[in-house]
């Protein structure tokens, strides 16, 4: 339904089939085919679970780093109907090998009293898991708007289009290395402990760094460093919900977590807008930022539950 959400799109002639297209349909597919994906590394691996699922969800990453200057060039050569028509087309024949070597390793099994049709099991609603159903909800607020606002502001500081998406393209390079290499440090320093600090960083280079990118440059460096520590949202929530509730729990709880992310997903970025519009760039920035702060506090709280009443030192791996 993804690609023909796409193709779709590209017969419409008034917005609103825009946003039944590619908004509704395209969203709602996106979403039955990435959040059942992203569950299953976790259920095959235990030692290693943060740094397969990490590896899993990079081509994602590696996805955006050829959609952005593909979907450039495409619109710049044949239309952008013609675009939409050629990337449709490419992702059904993606789609369909990734479905065809897609394996479960697990039977969904529901608990005692819980009908097929309630979207929310509350026999996993623990303190551990309702603090990381908080931090999906806050991180996309943060993590989001940097690479839909990334080819704005590129102009806004006076780069070309082209540069606008090659941002996009070093974001997304460096964001799928850093879901790796967060996945390995999470499995060997604490897979709480790896997303604390990453998305703490994350606030950091937003709040100090793309504050003050005046030119193409800076800017660059920021999407370097952002990519590079920003990833942990993605990649190690399946592991850490493992963790939690466990592996025979873990479609279940994905799916729990992943709808407290389209709040963040379907508000964050035209939020971002709204302030920009009104308020200027700086009080967009910062807004990021803060939201990313705010997750980091919540992964940070979430760590000290987990160690709560238990002798471990305060590094221990969590």
């Amino acid at each position: 339904m993804a690609p023909l959400a796409l193709i779709l799109a590209s017969f419409a002639t008034q917005l609103w089939q825009i946003y039944l297209t590619q908004g509704i349909l395209y969203g709602f597919s996106a979403t039955f085919a990435f959040s059942p994906a992203i569950a299953l590394p976790s259920q095959w691996f235990v030692k290693k679970r943060a740094f397969v699922t990490g590896l899993a969800v990079s081509g994602s990453g590696i996805g955006g780093v050829c959609m952005s200057p593909m979907a450039q060039a495409l619109i710049t050569e044949l239309g952008y109907r013609n675009a939409l028509r050629v990337m449709g087309s490419m992702m059904f024949a993606l789609l369909a090998i990734a479905t065809a070597l897609a394996r479960s390793r697990w039977n969904l099994k529901s608990s005692p009293g819980h009908k097929w049709y309630e979207l929310v099991d509350t026999s996993l609603l623990t303190r551990d898991f309702n603090l990381l159903w908080l931090f999906c909800l806050l991180a996309p607020f943060g993590y989001l708007a940097p690479f839909f606002l990334a080819p704005t502001y590129a102009s806004y500081i006076g780069a070309s289009d082209q540069q606008g998406a090659a941002i996009v393209s070093i974001m997304s390079a460096t964001n799928a290395v850093c879901r790796i290499t967060l996945g390995y440090c999470g499995d060997k320093f604490g897979r709480i402990n790896t997303m604390f600090v990453s998305t703490f960083l994350s606030a950091l280079f937003s709040m100090l760094v793309w504050q003050f990118c005046r030119s193409y440059g800076p800017f660059v460096a920021y999407g370097l460093f952002f990519g590079l520590v920003s990833g942990a949202f993605v990649a190690l929530t399946p592991a850490i919900a493992a963790d939690i509730i466990g592996v025979e729990n873990i479609q279940k709880g994905i799916g729990m977590l992943y709808f407290a992310t389209t709040v963040g997903n379907l508000l964050g970025t035209p939020i971002s807008g709204l302030l920009q519009q009104n308020f200027g760039w700086t009080a967009t920035i910062q807004y990021c930022g803060a939201m990313s702060l705010a997750a980091a506090l919540v992964a940070l709280i979430l760590r000290l539950s987990r160690s709560w009443g238990k002798k471990s030192a305060w590094y221990a791996r969590y």
